[in-house]
């Protein structure tokens, strides 16, 4: 599956795209087959994000940017309160395992995060 922000048009503050697409995820398929899987995003999922893979039973992330860094980026934007709570905080407060793997290429990420958010202000 792939997702892309769901912000748009609505404006759904919940719209993040990883968090969308364990939703669609998880009506498609049971945590034993989403166990198997590897969500790729270009950054670090947020406490929301990272709290709706663990429900939704996926086995592995790999992101990467890092939250503190994505934080750095967007500033204090009202589109974006970045939390900076890295995702395996939130997945070691759990009673199964997710493997977490990133950062990972993280100044290309970084790149596509900036261009963005230069272009949407901060």
């Amino acid at each position: 599956m792939e997702q892309g922000n769901a912000y748009l048009p609505d404006r759904d503050m919940t719209g993040h795209a990883e968090r969308v697409l364990m939703t669609r995820a998880s009506k498609a398929w049971r945590p034993d087959f989403l166990a198997g899987c590897t969500m790729y995003v270009s950054a670090e999922p947020c406490c929301m994000c990272a709290g709706s893979a663990y429900w939704a039973g996926l086995g592995r992330i790999v992101y990467g940017l890092s939250e503190h860094r994505l934080k750095n980026i967007t500033g204090n934007h009202p589109e974006n309160p970045t939390l900076d709570l890295p995702c395996r905080q939130v997945f070691d407060s759990g009673q199964r395992e997710v493997e977490v793997i990133g950062p990972v290429l993280e100044d290309d990420a970084a790149k596509v995060h900036e261009v963005f958010w230069q272009k949407h202000g901060q």
